[in-house]
């Protein structure tokens, strides 16, 4: 009996572990050029907190990142940093996120 319930604990205990892996990676983030006036934006149904030049949002859609960082740099203004659902953006796929949003 009491493997069974140390067996129970360690599968509840490894279980919460990979749920907050998971909340972790469900969020976005975002460093922007230059400081925004905003606090808040909501985008795709998610709320963006904002302060001085860094926006996040602790769960966002699962739509591709390389659209969502177009759109809110189109709408916020060009991006040095973007990271959604866990994916950084490389130098080289931000660049092309801040070329499109200004070609919009």
């Amino acid at each position: 009996m009491r493997a069974f319930a140390f067996g129970a604990v360690a599968a509840l205990a490894l279980a919460g572990s990979a749920m907050a892996a998971e909340q972790t990676t469900q969020g976005g983030w975002l460093t922007l050029k230059e400081k925004t006036t905003r606090d808040t934006l909501i985008f795709d149904g998610a709320v963006w907190k904002c302060k001085v030049d860094v926006c996040r949002s602790a769960k966002v859609k699962a739509v591709p990142a390389d659209r969502t960082c177009r759109q809110l740099a189109g709408k916020l203004g060009e991006l040095t940093a973007f990271s959604y659902r866990g994916e950084d953006f490389t130098p080289e796929a931000l660049a092309a996120c801040n070329a499109a949003a200004k070609g919009a």
